[in-house]
């Protein structure tokens, strides 16, 4: 009787919601199959034609220099992703040109994070998914699922480090651990890309003698105090 009732009410809190989408978004500089596994963990979850990838076309010299083309073009070529599944969006946790081709009040709108931002997103607005409790629409309310950790994660970082230094067949070494097969042509546009942000670091740090700034911010009174340091940007 108790599993009864609560399908009659997991069905009375659902009735109204036909479509789930789910949007995996972020950076991809550049995608790799460890963002690859998520992806494929959120297929099995939710289903093929639910899930999609969005990212911008934002580009800088060092964090972000692919644009949204070339990211594209990756997640294609070297893991079949559709081209309909990968869309450029502009914000993350409103990816507008995806869900507003959906009806906003039979819709509910699923994005993915990582552990580390579980508690990222709080307010009115989105709340932690459960397959059991997903009762708005996009309209009204977003659900947060927590993408489950990997058993042999790769980072981003491990990627730079494997293409963007060393010799011609290290890079390609490290191209294969970094996507499972190798593609000339997705290994030139990734390893030379690469290459250039390492290239252009390294010129940027060589402007600089660190000892002597270290020296002078010593001399300055007070000099540690009041600095506010704001991460990766301020780099």
């Amino acid at each position: 009787m108790g599993n009864l009732i609560k399908e009659w009410v997991k069905g009375i809190l659902t009735e109204n919601i036909n479509k789930k989408v789910v949007v995996y978004a972020g950076r991809f500089q550049p995608f790799h199959k460890g963002h690859y596994a998520t992806y494929q963990n959120l297929v099995k979850e939710f289903g093929k034609d639910n899930v999609y990838i969005g990212t911008s076309d934002k580009t800088d010299t060092i964090k972000s220099p692919f644009k949204f083309k070339e990211k594209k073009v990756i997640m294609m070529k070297m893991f079949g992703i559709s081209s309909n599944k990968i869309v450029q969006i502009k914000n993350p946790y409103a990816p507008t040109e995806i869900i507003s081709k959906f009806p906003e009040d039979t819709t509910a709108f699923i994005t993915v994070v990582g552990e580390k931002d579980r508690y990222r997103l709080k307010g009115k607005y989105f709340e932690p998914y459960h397959p059991d409790r997903v009762e708005s629409g996009y309209k009204d309310k977003g659900y947060v699922y927590v993408a489950p950790a990997q058993s042999n994660p790769i980072s981003g970082t491990d990627v730079r480090n494997w293409l963007a230094k060393g010799s011609e067949d290290e890079r390609k070494n490290g191209f294969k651990k970094a996507y499972g097969k190798f593609d000339p042509k997705i290994f030139k546009l990734v390893s030379d890309r690469l290459y250039k942000v390492e290239s252009v670091m390294e010129r940027f740090i060589n402007q600089f003698d660190v000892e002597s700034l270290l020296s002078e911010a010593s001399s300055i009174p007070n000099s540690g105090k009041g600095i506010v340091d704001d991460g990766p940007g301020a780099f």
